[in-house]
């Protein structure tokens, strides 16, 4: 196999892992009778070590090397995959879960920062969309494997995340034969010039952050609604699998789609559309309207994450760097969105987290329409 191929194939698999240790943490503790604020925890706590650790370990990895660090970070998440089967306390999963955030941090920054060297223009764009793909698969599998396995027994989706971590680990000690980025076709299309000095970086990342603040909210809350709803594990985990391959189809589309690289206001519709969908959770009470929005969920956090990495990557000569910003950004929001839709819902109802979040997008949706405007007025005054 060749360099990119086991990238690829190690994203997948990452992703996979993360979707069922998530999942089981999730589930098993809403069945253990956690309440509404600890489900809010348990959501975040691993992604807000995440995130903060992100900013460190990309710039680490412009130093030490990408295949080292994702090594360590293989070595952390799999140990601790395999340590939250052991048990069934919410106060244990919460800090097997930190730690576990802290493996994940090792590794997706210097992967990313892998994938995006010696790249721009199409195509970088060309390899982030498969890149995308790849752990968007690996989303989705996870999800829907981790429900089926979770509810034979829930120490089985500890499990299958522990093993395809470990097999990650030997897949990036394999020998394998080069395939830079010089080597690779380039596309016909000419590549869309990105305006300079007109808050395209800065506002994909707000998105993004929005959007998984959002997401990650209604994400980490969504077992007790379930439960509510008489949702079982294996529907609970389909649905979120539906997310996340109406996300692939997103990524799909926007590489033959450049309209998005050159203007913001698509991303400000579909965070508004993303917006409906959380409202539209908050009032459904059948499995296809929760299916709908989770649909549209997963397009609208597919759409973000793009925008941010490709803007990111395209203007920062400092990979690593740049992909911690990224990574860290995406943390951030999955950190404080379950923290705070905990809070809503250990205060009101179990559907009220749902309407929090959607007001809360819509006003980040403004700040950035207001971020825009006040660099466009900066430069034309300068």
């Amino acid at each position: 196999m060749s360099q990119l191929q086991i990238l690829y194939l190690v994203s997948l698999l990452m992703d996979m892992s993360v979707a069922g240790v998530t999942f089981a943490i999730g589930r098993r503790a809403a069945e253990l009778g956690a309440s509404a604020s600890q489900l809010g925890w348990l959501g975040a706590v691993w992604i807000g070590v995440y995130a903060m650790l992100a900013l460190v370990t990309g710039r680490y990895s412009d130093r030490v090397g990408r295949r080292q660090l994702a090594l360590v970070g293989c070595l952390i998440a799999g140990s601790m995959a395999f340590v939250c089967s052991l048990t069934t306390q919410i106060g244990w999963l919460l800090l097997f879960s930190a730690i576990f955030g802290g493996g994940v941090a090792c590794f997706w920054p210097a992967i990313i920062a892998w994938l995006g060297e010696g790249l721009s223009g199409q195509k970088l764009a060309a390899r982030l969309t498969a890149f995308g793909v790849a752990w968007n698969i690996g989303l989705l599998l996870g999800f829907s494997l981790s429900g089926v396995l979770f509810k034979h027994g829930p120490k089985l989706a500890f499990y299958a995340s522990a093993s395809s971590i470990f097999l990650i680990a030997i897949l990036l000690l394999l020998p394998t034969r080069q395939s830079g980025g010089n080597n690779e076709p380039t596309p016909t299309e000419p590549a869309p010039h990105i305006p300079k000095g007109r808050g395209f970086r800065k506002t994909a990342w707000l998105a993004n952050f929005a959007t998984n603040f959002a997401l990650a909210g209604t994400t980490a809350l969504f077992p007790q609604l379930a439960m509510h709803v008489g949702i079982s594990a294996d529907v609970h985990g389909a649905l979120l699998a539906a997310g996340r391959a109406a996300a692939l189809a997103a990524f799909v589309a926007l590489q033959l789609l450049a309209f998005w690289r050159t203007r913001l206001w698509p991303l400000w519709v579909a965070q508004l559309g993303c917006a409906a969908s959380l409202v539209w959770i908050g009032l459904a009470h059948a499995t296809w309207m929760f299916a709908a929005a989770w649909i549209v969920g997963g397009v609208v956090s597919g759409y973000s994450y793009q925008a941010s990495i490709y803007f990111t990557l395209e203007e920062m000569t400092e990979k690593g760097k740049g992909s911690g910003f990224h990574e860290a950004i995406i943390g951030s929001g999955m950190f404080v969105g379950p923290v705070l839709a905990g809070w809503v819902g250990s205060h009101h109802s179990v559907r009220a987290p749902y309407f929090f979040c959607a007001t809360v997008l819509v006003l980040l949706i403004v700040a950035q329409m207001v971020l825009v405007w006040t660099r466009r007025h900066s430069a034309v005054t300068a």
